[in-house]
């Protein structure tokens, strides 16, 4: 019963890492992205998500109620990283760009204290999709190797 915790928690920071080297390695690498990145090449919450559903299907049965009930929930966070946190990561660039013209011609010092918004929150339609394959295949491979 341990690996329906433990393999989606091995598959998404698995995930995280390989992110940070997908998007990291070309944009200066950065550790705090290993934690704080909410968008980015593969979607981590999906393939987090995506592996609890596979291991409960493996574990319990792909006719079972808690497979149902793990579905449901991978289908309701894949749309909200896909759909919601995407129009945030929108709006942030538009909140960003209306900052930068307010604050143009403000001193020095007023500029240096502003914090402007992440504007990577969301993930692509390809983004979501890795993270489903990702999360599906490793999950598979550890579920088999523990069992």
């Amino acid at each position: 019963m341990f690996e329906l915790i433990l393999i989606p928690i091995v598959v998404a920071v698995i995930t995280q890492i390989l992110k940070l080297i997908i998007d990291g390695i070309p944009n200066n690498l950065n550790w705090q992205h290993l934690v704080n990145d909410y968008g980015g090449m593969p979607s981590s919450h999906t393939s987090f998500v995506t592996a609890l559903s596979t291991v409960v299907g493996l574990s319990q049965g792909f006719d079972s109620a808690a497979f149902a009930i793990s579905v449901v929930l991978m289908v309701v966070v894949m749309r909200d990283a896909v759909g919601f946190r995407r129009e945030i990561g929108r709006n942030a660039v538009f909140t960003n760009m209306l900052a930068k013209i307010i604050y143009k011609d403000a001193p020095n010092q007023t500029k240096n204290k502003i914090d402007f918004l992440n504007e990577r929150v969301g993930h692509s339609f390809s983004e979501i999709i890795v993270g489903f394959i990702f999360g599906a295949c490793l999950a598979l491979i550890l579920y088999v190797m523990i069992s």
